[in-house]
């Protein structure tokens, strides 16, 4: 097996994979729907109070959305890139420049909740009311740093041109798949410019569309690497699978 054919392969079952996970992170994390509701996710003042369970649970979905939604699509942002360069080299370059972009910054947020989230909740827990105004206040900061900053401004904006740029350069290649492409990252913009407008209704829409497609986005690009290999074309004109 060739270096470009496994390399295929491999891109395809991470992508895979990363939609499988974030579905496994979602059913780990539904005892926090259950007791919280899902605002949970968005109100740092109520995710403080979910105690030392709910903060076991954050830490590894936190853990989760770091492989699904970012780490995993590492290798298939620059398998794209090699599969679409021969005709688009300028614009494909740009387009996986972003996309790297959104992964690791995305990565690097998901890791820092990770780590500082749940031991601030586990001191909420046993903290005076002086104490705990303090650990709220440190909390929403953090929120604010990573959700309103670095997540659903910076990062999605990336992503939103990576997802609509992919979608544009592989309308001829893969129609279907271009136009989820295209909507999903039409969401991510969505989200990224209601946040920069602070229109939450337009952020907030962008946002739970780009949650719900990113992973369909993952698994039916990796199948259909699966079912329909790329044949890439070298420097010197052979095909190589």
């Amino acid at each position: 097996m060739s270096d470009g054919q496994s390399f295929q392969r491999f891109s395809a079952v991470t992508a895979i994979v990363s939609f499988f996970l974030i579905v496994v992170g979602g059913i780990a994390l539904q005892p926090l729907y259950t007791n919280f509701g899902s605002e949970v996710f968005t109100e740092p003042d109520l995710m403080i109070t979910v105690g030392v369970d709910g903060a076991k649970l954050l830490r590894w979905g936190m853990i989760v959305d770091m492989l699904g939604y970012y780490l995993l699509l590492l290798p298939v942002a620059l398998f794209l890139w090699r599969w679409l360069e021969s005709s688009n080299p300028n614009w494909i370059r740009f387009y996986t420049f972003c996309g790297l972009g959104y992964i690791l910054i995305g990565a690097i947020g998901a890791a820092i909740l990770a780590v500082v989230q749940p031991p601030l909740i586990n001191a909420y827990t046993q903290a005076s009311t002086e104490e705990r105004e303090n650990l709220a206040l440190v909390f929403d900061t953090l929120w604010n740093v990573v959700y309103g900053g670095l997540w659903n401004i910076l990062e999605v904006l990336l992503a939103g041109v990576w997802f609509l740029g992919i979608g544009l350069l592989m309308r001829g290649e893969r129609r279907l798949f271009s136009i989820i492409s295209i909507i999903l990252g039409v969401s991510a913009l969505l989200d990224s410019f209601g946040n920069i407008l602070n229109l939450s209704a337009l952020a907030t829409t962008g946002l739970y569309i780009y949650l719900g497609l990113a992973p369909i986005w993952a698994l039916w690009l990796g199948i259909d690497m699966l079912r329909k290999p790329v044949q890439i074309q070298t420097a010197d004109n052979s095909e190589a699978q």
